[in-house]
């Protein structure tokens, strides 16, 4: 076990339990992770207790939530729309301080983002890309959108990371 370094060192995080995503629409961000991308929804919820507002800093804020579990994952995805407060759309674009991205794995990248172009979903990479250099060598990547412009990164890995979807 860790030792307990809070006083002048690392704090002790023990795991990680999800990523959070401000969503415009949950129902239409469901359709996206849940319904498209094949993600297991675990939790919904709306929340409007104080404790909502005490937590994100915007008292009568009422939240809808869930949590979804990307496939052969331990960690989530929460999806919040926020209602009762003001809110607005931020600059996405991938090299904004502040941005982030979420990424998966995928056996056949290609025709995963061949399958979400016809769909309909925007991409940011024109096509899939195979870096010649680097940890992604050999593999594959490609980002494409949610739809609030959050980017998802998808990858094929490189073959001798590759998991073999045999085990």
């Amino acid at each position: 076990m860790a030792e307990n370094r809070v006083a002048g060192g690392a704090v002790p995080i023990v795991g990680m339990h999800h990523v959070g995503v401000q969503v415009a629409d949950l129902e239409r961000s469901l359709a996206f992770y849940r319904d498209l991308l094949g993600f297991e929804e675990v939790l919904r919820t709306t929340r409007d207790d104080p404790s909502v507002g005490a937590i994100t800093g915007h008292p009568g804020a009422v939240v809808d939530v869930a949590h979804l579990r990307p496939p052969s994952s331990a960690v989530l995805l929460e999806l919040t729309e926020y209602r009762g407060v003001e809110r607005r759309a931020v600059d996405t674009a991938t090299a904004n301080p502040g941005t982030a991205h979420t990424c998966y794995v995928v056996q056949d990248l290609d025709a995963v983002h061949a399958a979400l172009v016809a769909r309909g979903v925007r991409t940011v990479s024109p096509h899939v890309v195979a870096p010649p250099a680097g940890p992604m060598r050999g593999g594959r990547v490609v980002y494409v959108q949610d739809p609030d412009g959050v980017r998802v990164e998808l990858v094929q890995l490189p073959p001798a990371v590759m998991p073999d979807p045999g085990r």
